[in-house]
């Protein structure tokens, strides 16, 4: 009877470089034994559970995970000098353990919310993680920007917030409040403060839109990556899979068009989004609510809530 083959691994040290460039390049000695059965895309599975969905970037002999691989380091805060020994499962399956830089395992983000509905639990990490890491973005990027052996002050990620049960509690109440009036977040979005849920919420009980609509509270994730994602209760409401772009209309008239692509995740706004923010001067903290006007040639119409408190 024929032996089951012992899974494969390796490790690889997060460098400047992992973090400047967003790409982890795979060991030339694995690539040539298992590069013929690697897909476009790979999963990583953390020990939290949580199943990543990274893009395979592939020049020549070589391999990189790429796509999908810096919100993976945001989300665990892997900074320079840390460790990920990665398992391979066959089928471009991984696991992966993260060590810091004391070379002991890191402590993973537990959720505090109960599982959502059956089919999202596959991909339970991207419901989860603006939840629990929006909040931690700003002093996530700052810590992986520091020198290998600057201590890093893990006091600071949620800015004197109160505990994840009463956040959560309030994150139902904001969204049942919006969903009364077919407004529509991201089940990824956390309060970054006390400030910003008691914007939020004076906000939300201000709108009355006619039509369906979204918010997208503006990361600084949503800035760098030229892309975001749309509400998922929005997009499998209102649009279907063979849409690909849609427009974004200004209270002055003015339009953008904006390339969507749909992944597992959902629905992700991307070419198009970067201008409509830079012609907008869209900064983080600032807060859009899009409302779908017309379906035929799908046009948004936004309206701005600078954090600044000016109304756009």
């Amino acid at each position: 009877m024929a032996m089951e083959e012992t899974p494969q691994h390796f490790f690889k040290v997060i460098l400047a470089s992992t973090l400047q460039d967003k790409k982890l390049r795979i060991p030339k000695k694995f690539v040539r034994k298992f590069r013929d059965e690697l897909s476009a895309f790979a999963t990583i599975t953390a020990p939290d559970g949580r199943v990543w969905q990274v893009g395979l970037l592939k020049d020549g002999g070589k391999i990189w995970f790429h796509h999908g691989l810096q919100d993976f380091i945001e989300y665990y805060s892997i900074c320079v000098g840390y460790f990920l020994v990665f398992k391979y499962e066959k089928r471009s399956n991984f696991h992966v353990i993260i060590l810091d830089m004391s070379t002991f395992e890191i402590s993973y983000p537990y959720d505090f919310e109960e599982p959502k509905k059956k089919e999202n639990l596959i991909h339970k990490k991207e419901d989860y993680r603006d939840q629990q890491g929006a909040a931690n973005l700003n002093s996530s990027s700052n810590k992986c920007k520091m020198e290998e052996h600057v201590e890093v002050n893990t006091n600071t990620a949620h800015n004197g917030e109160d505990e994840h049960p009463t956040q959560i509690k309030d994150l139902h109440k904001l969204r049942a409040l919006l969903e009364d009036k077919r407004i529509f977040l991201s089940e990824r979005y956390k309060f970054s403060s006390a400030k910003e849920r008691e914007r939020l919420f004076t906000l939300a009980r201000s709108l009355k839109p006619t039509n369906p609509s979204f918010m997208i509270v503006l990361l600084p994730s949503h800035l760098k990556s030229h892309s975001v994602y749309l509400p998922a209760q929005f997009t499998n409401r209102y649009l279907t899979r063979d849409i690909e772009r849609f427009k974004v209309r200004a209270s002055n008239g003015r339009e953008w068009p904006v390339r969507i692509s749909w992944k597992n995740r959902g629905c992700c706004a991307l070419r198009g989004w970067t201008k409509f923010l830079n012609d907008m001067k869209i900064k983080t903290g600032d807060i859009c609510v899009f409302e779908l006007i017309r379906t035929e040639d799908l046009l948004l119409e936004v309206s701005l809530f600078k954090e600044s408190g000016k109304v756009i």
